[in-house]
């Protein structure tokens, strides 16, 4: 009996001896496996911040890229508008130039009778002076970087949209029309003008006001010229 009782406890013994360093195992495993859980999550995060990083540093190169080349686009619009408005001096042709954009505004008065989409001679001998140092300032030193020629046609209030929105985009075809026609004859980039320049109506989506806020009907009729850089359309 005595030996038995001593064998069960020495039994006994044995298995808590055995059960503890098991138990001690399990702890330091689990142990292990969550250090090596959380440097893998530290060691992604830092890649993810790496990541991040290059992202934002290309990014930031890229806008640095677009603002450079606006700027020089910004510059080449100066230089066109100033090399028009200096052209239209010494030749005393009084023609406006908006400053900013380089649009050239024609009233429609001296171009159409009213309803009517074909062209005064007076408007005639306009163009024939115009379009030869118009497209001459535009191609000859800017050409590289010219996108698109624009001709607007633009009316009053009077009437629906409908009707003048046909109105509009008659007048601005038949000027596109006549600049283009052997009636007009050649002039410097004729046929560079050819492939890059269009006919928009715009109708009186775009009305020109007094300083009373009232509708300036004479001012709103009116034809309009503008060219696109290619910066134009690459940064819409």
């Amino acid at each position: 009996m005595k030996n038995d009782k001593y064998k069960r406890l020495i039994a006994g013994q044995v298995l808590d001896n055995d059960f503890w360093p098991s138990f001690t195992d399990l702890l330091s495993t689990i142990l292990l496996v969550l250090l090596l859980f959380l440097m893998a999550i530290i060691v992604n995060a830092k890649e993810d911040a790496e990541k991040r990083e290059k992202v934002i540093q290309q990014a930031a190169k890229t806008i640095q890229k677009q603002e450079r080349e606006l700027e020089y686009y910004r510059g080449i619009r100066k230089e066109i508008i100033a090399g028009l408005k200096q052209e239209f001096q010494k030749k005393n042709l009084k023609i406006d130039v908006d400053s900013k954009t380089g649009a050239i505004k024609f009233q429609n008065d001296l171009l159409f009778d009213t309803n009517s989409d074909q062209i005064k001679p007076e408007f005639r001998r306009q163009l024939k002076m115009f379009i030869p140092i118009y497209f001459n300032i535009l191609y000859k030193d800017y050409g590289d970087h010219i996108a698109e020629i624009v001709v607007e046609g633009h009316t009053d209030d009077i009437g629906s949209y409908m009707y003048n929105l046909e109105l509009s985009q008659k007048r601005a075809f038949s000027v596109v029309k006549y600049i283009l026609s052997d009636e007009f004859g050649s002039f410097p980039y004729k046929e560079k003008v050819r492939m890059q320049i269009t006919a928009n109506g715009r109708s009186f989506s775009n009305l020109k006001y007094t300083k009373g806020k009232t509708v300036d009907r004479e001012s709103s009729r009116r034809v309009e010229f503008k060219f696109r850089l290619k910066s134009d359309v690459n940064f819409k």
